[in-house]
C-alpha cells in the first residue's frame, strides 16, 4: 500500500502544480517614456541695419579685430590672406591685419561686408 501511495501524491501534486496550483502570475510592467517637451527655436530676428563707422584695426592681432568689429555691430566681417604659403585664415589670433576694406573712418550699414585681410608673418 504504501508502494502505491507515493506515486498517487506525486501525481496529484504535479496535477496541483500544472493547473496553476493557486500561484498568481507576475504582473508585466510597460514603461512609457512621453518625449520630451519642445525646445523654443533661438530667435532668429536680426539686430535692425544702421550706419556705422568702421574702427581702425590695421596692425592689431586678426582675432582682436574681429571682436572689435563684432562688438562695433558689424554683422559681414571676412577675413583673407595676403600670404602666398598661408591661403586660408583658420585661426584668427595667429594672424595680424594688414588692412580693412572699406577703409577705418568710412561709415557704412552694419550688414555690409568688411574684409580684413591678414598675415602671419
Amino acid at each position: 500500500m504504501r508502494a502505491l501511495l507515493l506515486p498517487t501524491l506525486l501525481i496529484v501534486a504535479a496535477t496541483l502544480t500544472g493547473c496553476g496550483g493557486g500561484e498568481t502570475a507576475t504582473p508585466t510592467t510597460v514603461t512609457v517614456t512621453a518625449p520630451p517637451p519642445a525646445v523654443a527655436s533661438p530667435s532668429t530676428t536680426t539686430a535692425p541695419v544702421q550706419d556705422l563707422e568702421i574702427p581702425d584695426v590695421e596692425g592689431k592681432n586678426g582675432a582682436i579685430a574681429l571682436d572689435e568689429l563684432e562688438r562695433a555691430g558689424f554683422t559681414n566681417v571676412q577675413a583673407g590672406s595676403a600670404d602666398e604659403q598661408d591661403t586660408v585664415v583658420i585661426n584668427a589670433a595667429n594672424w595680424k591685419v594688414v588692412s580693412i576694406e572699406p577703409g577705418a573712418g568710412e561709415t557704412i550699414p552694419s550688414d555690409s561686408t568688411v574684409v580684413l585681410t591678414m598675415t602671419k608673418q
